[in-house]
């Protein structure tokens, strides 16, 4: 620090740093004199205290100078000339609810415009002071008390306060400071506005340095313990973790909209308005009708399904909006930052010329009232509102303005004013900041990819050995379904306590870990002849081609379903594998007479037959198999195998190289026969096929 300050001079920091290392040293001169002092571990942490704090503030000086935009939010709090001291802006936010409330008492012909004015001047306040937050030294004890305070007035505007904490976090985000977590820890805890406690709730996991945590500042974990001990704080966070991978997931779901459904939507509008407006029929559409009389009403259906099934996503917590509002915020509006974050309101200075001519749609009301969208994209709906408004034609303008035009989803009030929705919004906001602002890559973003405690903030060290672990196996279960399969087995990993790994625990692991079999025989030990542990340890003892063990759990699954199709003829693959054809023989006539139609039954008989040397009738079900309707890649590779063993080379080889335009991922041919051929050697060895055989006819092959 003394060679930072020497090369950049700043008198107050090097004071701070001089009375630092003046009282450590002190401190030293005691100790070495044999003095042995109580209290030196708590002086110690002070001084370490005050280290930090002073490091903090120098790198957050630093940081902003280095930053176009952080710079720019600097020189606005600079230039402002305000007190920024707490009790001063208080009492100035609460002066703007004052004259919020007063101008219900105006004349009418007055109103307009001094609403105006009231508003525009708390707007350059409050977003000065959402600056001056984002780009000040750390707080101090009493700054932090009296931010609480105001936080969980009733007497400041609850958007205010929503906004402040959004300053916090973002600043916390950037360079730890202990006092901010705190109070955004004891909003949360004793805040009873919900929008304002839900803000804090994703401000103070978002914000904690897990190493500061540790080793500086263990209240902030002693503060997280403090949570946890309401078991609602603890569902709330888990919601909080399953809501963060939705929205993670938001341009997944986008692309699932643009290829899945929406296609689906249009045709089915498109014929809608073909019902709409009298045309006369050509030649084609009438024959079409007369060919497939219900494809309209089918086309109909599914447009109907796909419209459920992008409602059903959105109500599950999927950010299926993003798509289409992330190409609107070009609007100057989200050149100031704070913008990003203020919860909406008709008011705001920002869209004044568009409330001025669209106050009066009823549909836009609707819209932006009981809508599904976050804050940030019903600003840009009312910014662009006038840009779509000149497309619709005349006749559907008198529509919207009378509010006769229904919107697609309407939310009642109950609904929007729940902490789930209220946290949603939130984070939809969030990301649409961390994903499409400018300057976005200055700032931690807690939806990258390779943030993996970001992401998975349940799996921090503060989270260990509380009650969050109890939900640890339905986190992981829904991240599974998601496709999150790192994350899930990530996070399972961490349940160490023995009695919670229950047979759910290790059917989970059995799909995610790499030791699926040891995990399903943990499973049977907790649930012996258990039928779902049974299939998959049988079936990864199939695909790690332990066939006399997976012959052994095929046995066990017959003898609680005799008669499932599937494990007979699994049975039948092992007993093949083993060299055991007669008694896959036996399985597979039975099946084959029983289900005469069934491919997979006849494919693995004409294998069986092969192996046990009955060329004839194994020939006649290989022809009928390559000559049929859906042949696979196997059938051919089988079919070649079997020309080879009755002494037809070149057939088997033509045969060998069909099974190339039925396969999938052939990277390199060579390899690919080289396989196919090899994979078989024992049973080649036992027809008296030698190695150099197989290699000669791998060599003709790619000839």
């Amino acid at each position: 620090m003394e060679e930072y300050l020497a090369l950049h001079p700043h008198q107050i920091n090097s004071d701070r740093l001089y009375a630092i290392k003046a009282d450590y040293q002190m401190m030293i001169d005691y100790w070495r004199k044999g003095f042995k002092d109580p209290q030196l571990p708590q002086l110690y942490q002070k001084l370490l205290h005050r280290m930090y704090v002073l490091y903090a503030n120098i790198i957050t000086n630093a940081r902003v100078l280095n930053s176009p935009i952080l710079s720019s939010l600097m020189m606005k709090a600079r230039l402002s000339t305000r007190d920024w001291s707490i009790q001063v802006i208080r009492e100035q936010l609460e002066s703007f609810v004052s004259d919020v409330a007063m101008l219900g008492l105006e004349p009418q012909h007055t109103v307009q415009e001094h609403r105006k004015q009231v508003y525009l001047q708390h707007n350059q306040l409050i977003c000065e002071f959402f600056a001056h937050i984002m780009t000040a030294d750390l707080w101090t004890d009493g700054q932090g008390e009296a931010m609480k305070q105001l936080l969980l007035s009733p007497t400041i505007d609850s958007a205010d306060q929503q906004l402040i904490i959004s300053a916090m976090m973002l600043a916390t985000m950037s360079c730890f400071d202990i006092v901010k977590y705190r109070t955004m820890v004891q909003v949360y805890l004793n805040a009873t506005d919900e929008y304002v406690r839900q803000r804090a709730l994703v401000g103070w996991v978002f914000s904690i340095d897990l190493e500061l945590a540790n080793k500086l500042y263990p209240e902030a974990n002693q503060l997280v313990k403090q949570v946890l001990t309401s078991a609602n704080n603890v569902k709330e966070l888990v919601e909080l973790q399953k809501q963060l991978f939705y929205c993670k997931s938001a341009e997944e779901d986008r692309d699932t909209i643009q290829n899945e459904i929406m296609p689906d939507l249009l045709k089915g509008q498109n014929i809608q308005n073909m019902r709409a407006e009298f045309m006369e029929q050509d030649e084609d559409s009438v024959l079409n009708d007369i060919l497939n009389p219900d494809a309209e009403e089918e086309k109909l259906e599914k447009m109907e399904a796909g419209f459920h099934r992008m409602i059903d996503m959105q109500k599950q917590g999927s950010d299926i909006y993003f798509g289409g509002f992330s190409q609107m915020k070009r609007f100057s509006f989200f050149n100031e930052i704070a913008n990003w974050f203020v919860p909406y309101y008709i008011d705001h200075p920002g869209i004044a010329k568009a409330k001025d001519k669209f106050a009066d749609v009823e549909f836009l009301k609707v819209i932006l009232e009981r809508g599904p969208f976050c804050n940030s994209d019903k600003y840009s709906f009312m910014l662009a509102f006038d840009s779509v408004l000149n497309q619709i034609p005349e006749h559907m303008r008198g529509m919207l303005d009378k509010g006769e035009a229904a919107i697609v989803q309407k939310l009642d009030a109950a609904e929007m004013n729940t902490p789930t929705y209220i946290r949603r919004i939130y984070l939809q906001d969030l990301y649409r900041f961390f994903r499409l602002h400018p300057a976005r890559g200055e700032f931690d973003d807690i939806f990258a990819d390779d943030a993996c405690y970001s992401c998975l903030f349940l799996k921090q060290p503060v989270y260990k050995d509380t009650a969050i672990c109890d939900y640890y196996k339905d986190v992981a279960t829904f991240l599974a379904k998601r496709n999150r399969y790192d994350e899930a087995a990530f996070l399972l990993k961490g349940l160490k306590d023995e009695n919670k790994r229950d047979y759910d625990y290790y059917m989970l692991m059995a799909c995610l870990d790499e030791r699926p079999e040891e995990n399903y025989q943990r499973a049977l030990t907790l649930k012996p002849k258990d039928e779902r542990a049974l299939m998959g340890l049988a079936r990864t003892l199939f695909k790690n081609y332990k066939f006399e063990k997976a012959l052994d759990a095929y046995n066990q699954l017959l003898e609680l379903s005799p008669d499932k199709l599937s494990y007979l003829i699994h049975k039948a693959v092992c007993l093949t594998n083993l060299h055991l054809y007669a008694e896959a023989e036996q399985i597979l006539f039975k099946l084959n007479y029983e289900d005469p139609d069934n491919l997979n039954v006849a494919r693995v008989l004409a294998w069986a037959l092969t192996g046990n040397g009955k060329y004839e009738p194994a020939g006649r079900l290989f022809e009928q198999l390559v000559d049929g309707e859906q042949p696979s890649a196997n059938d051919f590779v089988n079919y070649g195998f079997y020309l080879w063993l009755t002494g037809k080379l070149d057939e088997a080889a033509s045969c060998f190289r069909s099974s190339v335009d039925y396969a999938e991922d052939i990277e390199d041919e060579q390899d690919y026969f080289h396989q196919i051929i090899f994979n078989e050697h024992s049973l080649l060895h036992a027809k008296g096929i030698t190695d150099e055989e197989m290699q000669m006819m791998v060599d003709m092959i790619c000839a």
